[in-house]
């Protein structure tokens, strides 16, 4: 009995063991991790790590137009209206009411230049170069600038026919218009500052990091049409009747501004236009590099003009 016993025991043993490999469940696969979102890109084409001002505690960005006058609002506008004739170059009509309104409201332009130096005076020679440049800089911003073109073109349109009595008025609204794409431009990158930080603060931020360190930079090849960029620019300031008043408008503009009296001065005859000569100086890398030339030649009331070497 004790045999059968222990017999039967082990068979109900198998048994139940049996039973129990036969009811056995699958472990459940253990689900992917969520899908990572991509590292957010700055907005228009701009670089990351860009020098983007931050907005004041209202929520506003203060930038080189805040609280100027009226005076300095005319000598903004033009300069604006400058950048605008030299950067929007599929637009004409920009480049036409830019002249027209030098010639209509130069004495306007003239009491605005002439408060603007005397603002800068006491602090020293090369503040209003200086101002200048952070000015073009300012409206020269790659990533709005196809906005801020079509600002420029309803009020290069709008300037000349504004009476000068209500210039001043004008050009502070006009200015307020022209840098609004600026502004929606640094709108958009502080949003994307704060969606990269947020990126990185998840936690598989790191090893993101860590791939996209790892692997390889592409190599960006120049086209030929990129290769006009790298080309050298000189700045134009004016073309003279003759060689001699050329010479002296260069004399002129080194006493204006002393900044530019460090480059050489290049003689131009005018083709096909007798004895007419381009003054031309300066060298830049690049046409961002120009445009700096020509904020300090504008500081001195010269209006400017890149040229690229060919």
């Amino acid at each position: 009995m004790g045999r059968i016993g222990t017999g039967l025991g082990l068979l109900a043993l198998a048994g139940l063991l049996a039973g129990c490999a036969g009811r056995h469940h699958k472990p459940k696969p253990i689900p992917a991790p969520p899908a990572t979102a991509a590292e957010p890109s700055p907005p228009a084409g701009a670089a990351r790590g860009l020098s983007v001002p931050q907005p004041g505690a209202d929520g506003h960005f203060r930038t080189i137009n805040s609280g100027i006058d009226d005076e300095e609002a005319v000598w903004h506008l033009r300069a604006a209206l400058n950048v605008a004739a030299l950067a929007c170059r599929e637009d004409a009509g920009i480049m036409r009411g830019y002249n027209r309104l030098l010639v209509d409201r130069k004495p306007v332009l003239a009491t605005a230049y002439a408060a603007e130096t005397a603002r800068f005076r006491a602090t020293g020679a090369d503040a209003l170069d200086q101002h200048m440049s952070r000015l073009y800089n300012f409206f020269a911003q790659p990533p709005a600038q196809a906005a801020f073109c079509r600002a420029a073109a309803q009020e290069a349109a709008r300037a000349a026919t504004v009476p000068p009595a209500g210039f001043p008025a004008y050009a502070k609204g006009a200015l307020d218009r022209l840098e609004a794409p600026i502004l929606a431009f640094y709108r958009a990158y502080d949003a994307y500052r704060r969606d990269l930080a947020s990126w990185k603060a998840h936690p598989q931020a790191a090893d993101r990091q860590v791939a996209a360190i790892a692997a390889p930079l592409p190599v960006r090849l120049s086209s030929a049409g990129e290769g006009r960029t790298l080309a050298n620019w000189r700045i134009q300031i004016g073309a003279f009747t003759g060689r001699d008043a050329a010479e002296t408008a260069w004399t002129k503009a080194r006493a204006r501004v002393p900044g530019l009296a460090g480059y050489k001065p290049r003689y131009e005859n005018v083709p096909g236009r007798a004895g007419l000569v381009r003054l031309q100086l300066g060298s830049a890398d690049d046409r961002a590099g120009a445009l700096r030339l020509c904020a300090m030649a504008a500081a001195g009331g010269f209006d400017c003009l890149p040229v690229a070497r060919r």
